[in-house]
């Protein structure tokens, strides 16, 4: 095959460096450059580590027999298993209430207790150290799956492993050439792996605009290490010209990325259209559409398991009807008396889903476990599609998808839904007036988890090849004239609506859409990403009585905001919250709390409260 010259380059960096990393952008053939380096390079020893089991299925018959391919938990799993006398025969997901039975503590420890293991699982930590009942039983369970008294987790064994290795506890195989795929994902702990094996070439490749998993506690390994050289893939086999326009649009206005995607694919009419996707942000929104295509009569295929699609909406509809019994999953719902607690807790966590969930339950009621029964039928059917025909009519079907599951499909035709956050929302969330202050602003100040949603976005429209269908109001951005005119009044407009309604203008104005719980959402989000970085342990947990009577005390020992983040592990945005709740503060107090904490935090105090 003919290469190109990025491709060319890559082959002849091998020889040269010690370290590469490669920034792939969508569709531009990132494994098969890869499995190129392996062919070029027959006598060396390869070993290329997948994200995920999938990605490792495909590339097994795709590279050469030179190249041990592995996913890290599977390199850690043989690793355990050879050199220690850890039981990994039965391998567990532990849920709080199984910690709660175990450790007589209450849940609400034990999702904590969950969270700090996970957490020091996924780091490169050699030790929990901290002695509150959270995080003791966190180490009780890692020292007890050591000695083999409590049966192992996925994370537990990856982490073992990298204490084993990053110590010379083991011995390890000696590779000449390692590549670490989808490194934009890679998490902490996987990272640390990666740099401990032993390798004469470590080659990281990845695309930092698909990091869609910081919420899990990934890292951008892209942008993290340092190597001897720096390489891109920019040239797509995938799609056409139009729709990598979309995607260079996207990446030069909100993500400051000067590197143009190219293409070697000429635009496509309609006709040529084979396969068809649809993909939104949210699973609610996937069920809203199943129904209808259930009411026109048009087949559709899942691209996940219905069970995991609807699980959430059915337990918050069951919630809905007081049969808190039949919420198995989600426990965590059982802790809220109704729907109001729900979309407060929702819009507090920044649970885009929760909210889309609670939604869809009160507006399809029982309804919804027809939809699951009939999207159960047609992903059983395509799954057994070579026996029973279903493939003949695959240029019929619909395939369904979030973004996050979308990475690494494609479809000639691919309709993006009308969830996605609005891009001026999110940049007010930032704390930006202008679309020129948000993109200078991340430069020194990227909050990750808000970067992610335009990287959703990125990752969703450039899985179509040849067509994209524009339902999100998101597109407007993108095919302006003048996007940064259009964004920055898209920004005014809701800070004006936001100022409206503080001062009460807007009791009868129909075109202010926010509302009061809105505005408070804003403030309290612009404070929370600015100063606490989402990096709270705590964040995201249901108030223990404790905790509401510390908040309390602290705030009226004068303590500043920061102080009493800090304590108790929770965002500042959260602090300000649970005052409010608890009547401590008034919300004229919160607002002025808020515009202290971004102009000098020191000065969040009681005391300086008018």
């Amino acid at each position: 095959m003919n290469l190109t010259k990025q491709q060319e380059e890559i082959l002849e960096s091998v020889k040269k460096y010690k370290s590469i990393k490669i920034n792939a952008f969508a569709g531009t053939g990132k494994t098969t450059t890869l499995k190129i380096i392996a062919n070029k390079y027959p006598d060396k020893k390869i070993l290329y580590l997948a994200f995920n089991s999938a990605i490792k299925n495909e590339a097994t018959g795709i590279f050469p027999s030179n190249t041990s391919v592995k996913t890290t938990h599977g390199l850690a799993f043989g690793a355990i298993k050879k050199n220690t006398n850890i039981d990994l025969s039965n391998l567990v997901n532990y849920r709080a209430i199984d910690i709660s039975k175990k450790f007589e503590i209450t849940y609400n420890q034990a999702i904590g207790a969950l969270k700090i293991f996970d957490n020091f699982c996924n780091s490169i930590k050699d030790e929990i150290t901290k002695e509150d009942i959270e995080h003791k039983t966190a180490k009780k369970m890692f020292d007890s799956m050591l000695i083999n008294k409590m049966k192992p987790t996925h994370s537990f064994y990856l982490k073992y492993y990298y204490l084993l290795i990053s110590s010379g506890q083991i011995s390890q195989f000696n590779y000449d050439i390692i590549m670490l795929d989808e490194a934009q994902d890679t998490n902490e702990v996987t990272l640390g792996i990666f740099e401990a094996l032993s390798s004469k070439v470590k080659i990281y490749v990845g695309d930092e605009h698909q990091q869609i998993y910081s919420f899990r506690g990934s890292k951008n390994a892209l942008n993290k290490i340092k190597v001897d050289k720096k390489l891109y893939l920019s040239c797509s086999f995938r799609f056409n010209n139009s729709i990598a326009n979309f995607a260079n649009i996207l990446l030069d206005k909100f993500k400051n990325e000067k590197i143009k995607i190219d293409t070697l694919k000429e635009n496509n009419s309609n006709q040529d259209i084979k396969s068809h996707g649809y993909i939104s942000r949210t699973n609610a929104q996937l069920i809203s559409i199943i129904s209808t295509r259930i009411e026109n009569r048009q087949p559709f295929v899942t691209v996940r398991d219905p069970n995991e699609i609807f699980n959430l909406t059915i337990e918050v509809y069951h919630l809905l009807s007081n049969n808190k019994k039949e919420i198995k999953r989600n426990r965590f719902l059982k802790d809220f008396k109704d729907e109001d607690e729900v979309l407060e807790y929702a819009k507090e966590v920044e649970d885009y889903e929760l909210k889309s969930a609670l939604k869809i339950a009160k507006e399809y009621k029982e309804k919804i476990f027809t939809f699951k029964t009939i999207a159960d039928k047609f992903y059983t059917a395509w799954k057994n599609r070579e026996s029973n025909g279903f493939k003949q009519r695959e240029q019929e079907i619909l395939f369904l998808t979030t973004a996050h599951t979308a990475k690494g499909l494609e479809w000639d035709k691919v309709i993006i839904a009308d969830d996605f956050t609005d891009f001026a929302d999110l940049i007010v969330d930032f704390g930006c007036d202008s679309l020129k202050e948000f993109t200078d602003e991340q430069s020194y100040l990227p909050n990750q988890e808000l970067l992610d949603e335009f990287n959703l976005f990125y990752v969703a429209i450039t899985r179509a090849k040849k067509s994209l269908v524009k339902d999100s109001e998101n597109f407007h951005y993108l095919m302006a004239k003048n996007i940064d005119k259009l964004i920055d009044g898209r920004i005014k407009e809701s800070k004006d609506n936001i100022e409206a309604i503080k001062s009460g203008a807007s009791k009868n104005n129909k075109n202010v859409k926010a509302s009061k719980m809105q505005v408070e959402d804003k403030q309290i989000l612009r404070q929370q990403r600015n100063q606490d970085d989402g990096k709270a342990k705590n964040s995201g947990l249901k108030w223990s009585l404790e905790d509401k009577i510390k908040v309390k005390s602290m705030y009226n020992k004068n303590h500043n905001i920061v102080q009493i983040s800090q304590k108790l592990e929770r965002t500042s945005g959260a602090i300000l919250g649970e005052l409010l709740k608890s009547e401590v503060i008034t919300k004229a107090q919160q607002i002025q709390l808020t515009k202290m904490l971004n102009e000098n935090y020191n000065n969040a105090l009681k005391s300086n409260i008018k």
